[in-house]
């Protein structure tokens, strides 16, 4: 393509570069899975291209949503194998030996579990907090970044409309004055046309070149006219589009907000049911409510949360690969642009193509589209010297006019003076067309835009709402498989009854420490029960048949008991 070496109208700008952030670095790393990472080609002719870019979104969509669909069956499968299975991962009590009897120290296993749950709690809040505070915000960054580029281009937009009202009037009037200074000029000195050989002046000759100046410009007027409005309607659509999506871009609604406040709150309340029972505090209602009412809506807010994870994942993707660039030079957004408009539009060097390029890739020079309004500026200068130099002539040689052409000059000065009105009127309004479009303007436009909205302040957004969500999402089904924390161990009570039926969901220890088989069963020598309470050193009688004590551990004296003892 050759280099454009028209004058650039405002001198001479170059628009910032862009510099790749470390958020686009990491998303570009996301696996493929040996398909495409080339965004560029997703916008080509090469369908076979397209297809594995798309594959590779795909599978990574895919690969992480069926990771969390996973564990949530492992998680139904674990609860449809009930206690005798699958022990407090089914989501009932602990039931953990008398510690007398404890050889391998289960009694320890629900402090250790209820730590863990209150870790991936407190993890689970910490996330939640910089899901709200670096993901969510970043979005309102990017959304009100994209309000005042749109703004700002609403802005523009209403002042060219202006100028284009007022080229409109102002052309169509000189158009009517160029066309009565023409046919003045045409018939200049009708009695002598050979004026400017007989009397040695140019009248003829400068009649002519001003009747020429004017016809150009006059069709050059309304051609750009029709250009200018058919591109402001194109802006303006394309604008009220945009502004659409990001009034819809919104991820502060009230869908987000439930999300965030149920992943702040419901945690709150299921630390409060471990804390009251490692304080031995057995509140059946507040458990009840954990259980029936609680923990299913955060079940359903863990499941939004990993779908709206899977769902972020690919859109990163897609928007680190924009951002940094097509093939393997990495030159950013720009790049992609040219690339993508290459792949649709082949080597086209339109005017449409130049406005792009120009605009897109820091101002430079070679694209420079305007090289033919500087052309009409040209002209335009150029008519306004041949009137003025008409208005000259004849008042320096009206004598001679009068006496050879035989008429009167008096009208064909007052239209060329009206005629150099009208064109100094579009030379300011060409001026200030030009003003509006020069390219510090509209780059600064797409660099806000682009380089800030869509691939600083959006790709770290995504960034911050994937990693996080990530996390909640882990922390959430911990905290779903883990939930027996909540409730009060049950401690078994050893008696006959437990030698003559099977357990349903552990096997008593064939001997005790001592070897005494009598206190395998926690008899002592006259053949009463005997129970020693695990958070107390003394002694205390527990009948098999007696009421459990209200507050603290129960125990499960008789094997039938126990499938009542585990559920609530």
């Amino acid at each position: 393509m050759s280099i454009n070496n028209a004058t650039i109208y405002g001198g001479t700008y170059l628009g910032p570069a862009y510099h790749i952030t470390g958020s686009v670095v990491r998303l570009r790393a996301l696996p493929r899975f040996g398909y495409q990472y080339d965004i560029t080609e997703l916008l080509s002719s090469n369908p076979a291209e397209q297809a594995s870019y798309a594959t590779g979104l795909i599978v990574l969509f895919l690969f992480i949503l069926l990771f969390f669909l996973l564990w949530t069956a492992v998680l139904l499968v674990l609860k449809c194998m009930g206690p005798g299975n699958a022990g407090f991962l089914s989501g009932h009590h602990f039931v953990i030996p008398d510690r007398a009897e404890d050889e391998k120290e289960l009694y320890k296993r629900p402090f250790r579990v209820r730590v863990a749950f209150l870790a991936a709690c407190g993890m689970l809040m910490v996330f939640s907090l910089l899901f709200v505070t670096m993901g969510l915000t970043n979005v309102d960054n990017t959304a009100t970044s994209m309000s005042e580029s749109l703004r700002q281009l609403g802005d523009l937009v209403g002042q060219a409309e202006v100028i284009a009202r007022k080229l409109e009037e102002v052309g169509n009037a000189a158009i009517s004055i160029r066309d009565s200074a023409v046919e003045e000029l045409e018939n200049f000195c009708p009695a002598n046309p050979n004026l400017d050989a007989y009397a040695g002046v140019n009248a003829m000759e400068i009649a002519d070149r001003a009747k020429n100046d004017l016809t150009t410009l006059a069709n050059f007027i309304r051609d750009g006219l029709v250009i200018l409005r058919t591109n402001l309607n194109r802006v303006e659509m394309w604008s009220a589009r945009a502004d659409d999506v990001v009034a819809e871009w919104n991820f502060w609604g009230w869908q987000f907000k439930l999300l965030s406040a149920g992943l702040f709150i419901l945690p709150a309340f299921l630390m409060m049911g471990v804390g009251l029972v490692m304080l031995d505090l057995d509140i059946k209602c507040y458990q009840k409510t954990l259980t029936y009412v609680l923990m299913p809506l955060f079940c359903v807010v863990i499941v939004a949360s990993y779908v709206v994870c899977a769902l972020i994942l690919p859109v990163s993707a897609v928007m680190a690969d924009t951002c940094i660039g097509g093939g393997q030079a990495y030159g950013g957004p720009d790049d992609t642009v040219l690339t993508v408009y290459r792949n649709l539009r082949g080597d086209d060097t339109s005017i449409l193509f130049l406005i792009m390029a120009y605009y897109t890739q820091r101002c430079n020079s070679m694209y420079y589209p305007f090289g033919q309004v500087t052309k009409y500026l040209d002209d335009l200068d150029g008519a306004i010297d041949s009137t003025n130099t008409v208005i000259d002539m004849i008042q320096n040689n009206l004598s001679l006019l009068l006496d050879q052409c035989g008429r009167s000059y008096d009208s064909v000065v007052s239209l060329m003076k009206d005629v150099n009105i009208s064109l100094r009127t579009l030379r300011n309004s060409a001026d200030q067309t030009l003003s509006l479009v020069q390219c510090k303007n509209i780059n600064q436009l797409y660099v806000n835009t682009v380089h800030d909205a869509t691939c600083t302040y959006s790709v770290e957004a995504l960034a911050w709402i994937f990693g996080t969500s990530l996390v909640i999402s882990v922390s959430g089904l911990i905290i779903i498989m883990l939930r027996a924390a909540y409730y009060p161990e049950e401690y078994l009570e050893l008696s006959k009854s437990w030698t003559t039926s099977r357990a349903s969901t552990m096997s008593c220890p064939s001997r005790s420490k001592s070897g005494d088989s009598d206190d395998l069963f926690g008899v002592n020598k006259s053949g009463s029960d005997l129970k020693r309470s695990p958070d107390r050193k003394n002694v205390n009688i527990q009948n098999p048949n007696s009421q459990p004590i209200s507050n603290g551990p129960r125990y499960v004296t008789d094997p039938n008991e126990y499938s009542e003892a585990v559920e609530l």
